[in-house]
């Protein structure tokens, strides 16, 4: 660990939080299979059936924060002061945040999670299983779930986060996010509690993420080389990972992630267009409009749909999960982005992390998905079918059947989705070991972590996911990340009441100098006060009667 000029030390606390909870789940996912997944989705259900109105809030809460950034004159600000320079060109830090974003989820959920809902709609909903109004209704959720809600929760923390770092002098750590908010006790006091939490998050977020590449890689290999998916098989492919992605990280933070992130957008657009080019091109552009509208329309009741009833928990399945499991990996991913927005302003921050990628996003699941609902509604390729009798994973594979030059889209496919899995892995490991270290507090330079630290932690990342996939499936991999989640909901809600405070309050912290043990002890004497008052009042009053 003293390969540095300097020692580097340790944060015992951040690290032993994270590990010990892991490490529980790991022993009890070996030791009792059965017992651990119940005990394990009864939080995940206790949670969502209680708090996930709150989600749901929080969500258009942080859309719009999104509108006031782009109309409040603070959008102006420059992340570094007016002199700083941009580091990537906007194509880099457009293909960045959009790859370290929604990349994985890119390439497993357009045909998976289109096919499921037009199978399976909400019941609340009354929908007609396989109807052209379920069809609708699906790809307008698909929109809600992949679009502007992932990434307005993503770049909350972003934004408060890099203003604090770059414009008030802050630490590079998620409690800077508090200081608006707080002051210096966001990070004296509170700091290293929020970055275990935050670990925790993002090393949950990431290890249900990981699961999911796996079943496609996995699956993928299985339309290739006949390679049937079992255990073994998918212990190796974790195993290839896990030491691909910590080997991307040694080279630096910055120059794996640049390359990686801008071949994987060209293979992305790629993808795209051949796509939209030799596929039913004009179904795809009708389904994909009428969604749109179906959307835009409805989009709070969308967006609020809680089914009191709880029919068949629905939304806690979907809406809520997706919402929570963005928002595990949103401080981590908060300080991943504010690294590359040196130099840009909190304008142009909202418009290419937060704009364009849902634009983006808006284009390909309406191309992959509304191909889905083609080839299911109109030419029977019974993909409901094949989802349940192969799993959700090999769904968006079976697509690429009814393009031309399969034999060469596939593999390219299996190889933009390895790349965009080691991008965010390799992100999202090298930000999770500099949050284990001590930072440097006389300098402003960020310290590369060492190569074993990133290591531990992919290890801990491969060998939970592996858990969940083996004992819980698609629903495991979809508990261990809500309960990674949700608390960073309240956490980001917080880092917006105090940013928009900050502002208003002259720009100083909203609550800079507050202390509860102070605050407690004064309402005790107001308290006292007010009862010798009444004592007094009422002793005079009884003393008035005797005379009268």
């Amino acid at each position: 660990m003293s390969g540095q000029k300097t020692k580097l030390q340790l944060r015992w606390g951040v690290i032993l939080f994270t590990t010990i909870i892991m490490g529980s789940a790991l022993i009890m996912g070996f030791v009792d299979p059965k017992g651990f997944n119940e005990f394990f989705t009864g939080i995940f259900l206790a949670l969502l059936k209680n708090g996930g109105w709150f989600v749901l809030l929080a969500t258009l809460l942080f859309l719009t924060f999104m509108v006031f950034l782009l109309i409040h004159p603070a959008g102006k600000i420059r992340f570094g002061g007016e002199e700083a320079k941009p580091e990537f060109s906007l194509w880099e830090w457009f293909s960045i945040s959009m790859c370290a974003g929604v990349g994985v989820g890119l390439l497993m959920w357009p045909g998976a999670e289109t096919i499921y809902l037009i199978v399976t709609p909400a019941v609340s909903a009354g929908l007609e299983s396989g109807s052209q109004a379920a069809a609708v209704w699906a790809l307008a959720k698909v929109f809600l779930h992949w679009t502007f809600a992932p990434y307005a929760i993503y770049i909350v923390s972003g934004i408060v986060i890099g203003y604090a770092y770059y414009n008030l002098g802050r630490g590079f750590t998620v409690g800077a996010g508090l200081y608006p908010l707080m002051g210096p006790a966001a990070e004296r006091r509170f700091g290293g509690v929020i970055d275990a939490i935050t670990v925790f998050a993002v090393v949950g977020g990431i290890a249900g993420t990981f699961g999911y590449g796996i079943l496609q890689i996995g699956s993928g290999l299985d339309y290739v080389f006949g390679l049937t998916p079992s255990v073994t098989v998918w212990i190796a492919i974790c195993a290839a990972i896990v030491m691909a992605y910590v080997a991307s990280s040694i080279s630096g933070i910055y120059r794996g992630i640049r390359r990686l992130s801008t071949l994987n957008m060209y293979l992305f657009v790629f993808l795209l267009a051949f796509a939209l080019i030799f596929g039913p091109t004009a179904f795809m552009l009708n389904m994909t409009t009428e969604s749109l509208g179906f959307f835009v329309n409805n989009f709070i009741t969308l967006s609020t749909f809680t089914d009191p009833f709880q029919n068949d928990l629905w939304p806690q399945w979907w809406d809520m999960y997706w919402f929570v499991d963005w928002a595990s990996f949103a401080p981590i991913l908060g300080v991943f982005l504010a690294r590359a927005a040196y130099g840009r302003t909190i304008r142009q921050f909202v418009r290419y992390n937060f704009i364009l990628p849902a634009l983006f996003g808006l284009l390909w699941f309406g191309v992959f998905g509304s191909f889905t609902i083609y080839l299911e509604l109109t030419k029977g390729a019974g993909l409901g079918e094949l989802m349940t009798a192969k799993g959700m994973e090999v769904v968006t594979l079976r697509l690429l059947d009814f393009l031309p030059l399969v034999d060469i889209i596939r593999p390219l496919f299996l190889i933009t989705l390895c790349i965009s899995f080691i991008t965010l892995a390799d992100s999202m490991t090298s930000t999770i070991a500099s949050l284990s270290l001590v930072k440097d507090t006389t300098s402003r330079r960020e310290v590369e972590a060492p190569t074993i630290l990133k290591l531990f932690w992919g290890v801990i990342i491969g060998a939970t996911s592996l858990v969940y996939m083996i004992n819980g499936g698609i629903d495991g991999l979809k508990v261990v990340k809500t309960i990674a989640g949700f608390p960073i909901i309240f956490l980001e809600t917080a880092m917006i009441i105090g940013f928009v405070g900050y502002f208003i309050n002259q720009r100083k912290p909203l609550f800079e100098g507050f202390s509860l043990k102070a605050y407690l002890e004064r309402e005790r004497r107001e308290r006292q006060e007010l009862k010798a008052l009444r004592d007094a009042a009422i002793s005079a009053a009884d003393e008035a009667r005797r005379s009268n």
